[in-house]
């Protein structure tokens, strides 16, 4: 059975639980972030906290946790678990609220450190289908509690294309990025990223980095016609990883099988992965 920190405490996770007051509950307020281990190591836990501490300021949520303080929590949390590679979520909630609407001031702190579950390998080996809706959001740049966008947005997908690992935003004819995840598409052996409107993920800056060292990568808006005619496409996350994309609504990207850019890139981020976690070394 998992261990999770809840507010000071560790607790086994049959026995986690936060008052019914929460305005996580009450309102779903509140900001979360999710990363995870390569070889027992937490992958760019620095970023992961930095971008949770972002998200608190973007909503204006008490966050009194510093970064050592938040880094300490983390790591006896996974200490305290036994699984060969986690995924770990981190919550900040807004707390109690005397009024049952604003913040009272008393937010707190969750750290859930689960077994990691990673994609079928055929999403890998034949590549996976996505499907786009049309959605705007607020506060895209903030990782919050409230996922009834992404809940919605996904069930439409599913309902254009059944077999659809994600949905993708659109706003007014650009494609933004995924439920859970950005996105990259390829054309002519050159990679492009949205960079507006959109959850900088911290894969997605890493991959960003593998493509600048080869200066194959531009930042910059993506209309909903490029990517439908990209020759690749690949979605990123700290979950996913990378994965290519196959299928866009009812269209065939490219060969219909994944590309040799994404393999190339696929191939990249494996090595770097394997060196950090044999390098063993926190960040």
């Amino acid at each position: 059975m998992s261990v999770f920190y809840i507010n000071g405490d560790f607790v086994d996770a049959d026995n986690a639980s936060i008052s019914a007051r929460d305005l996580a509950i009450l309102r779903g307020f509140g900001v979360f972030d999710f990363l995870r281990t390569y070889g027992g190591v937490p992958f760019q836990l620095g970023a992961h906290l930095r971008r949770l501490q972002r998200s608190a300021d973007l909503i204006e949520l008490a966050c009194p946790w510093d970064l050592e303080e938040l880094g300490e929590i983390v790591m006896e949390t996974l200490r305290r678990n036994h699984y060969d590679e986690s995924g770990i979520r981190l919550v900040v909630t807004g707390g109690d609220s005397p009024n049952g609407f604003m913040p009272g001031g008393g937010s707190r702190l969750l750290v859930m450190a689960t077994a990691l579950h990673n994609l079928p390998a055929a999403a890998y080996q034949r590549g996976a289908a996505v499907a786009t809706v049309e959605q705007h959001r607020h506060l895209p740049e903030a990782k919050t509690i409230n996922y009834i966008p992404g809940i919605t947005a996904q069930r439409k997908a599913q309902r254009q294309v059944p077999d659809a690992i994600e949905a993708i935003y659109c706003v007014d004819g650009l494609v933004v990025e995924g439920t859970r995840s950005n996105i990259f598409i390829c054309k002519d052996g050159r990679w492009i990223t949205p960079d507006d409107g959109l959850l900088p993920g911290i894969t997605r800056a890493e991959v960003i980095k593998l493509l600048e060292r080869e200066g194959q990568l531009e930042l910059r808006a993506v209309t909903l016609d490029e990517f439908y005619s990209a020759d690749e496409i690949v979605l990123t996350s700290s979950t996913k990883e990378i994965v290519p994309i196959v299928q866009v609504d009812d269209l065939c990207i490219g060969a219909g099988v994944p590309g040799e850019n994404s393999r190339r890139l696929m191939r990249q981020w494996r090595e770097m992965t394997d060196a950090y976690a044999a390098a063993g070394v926190v960040v």
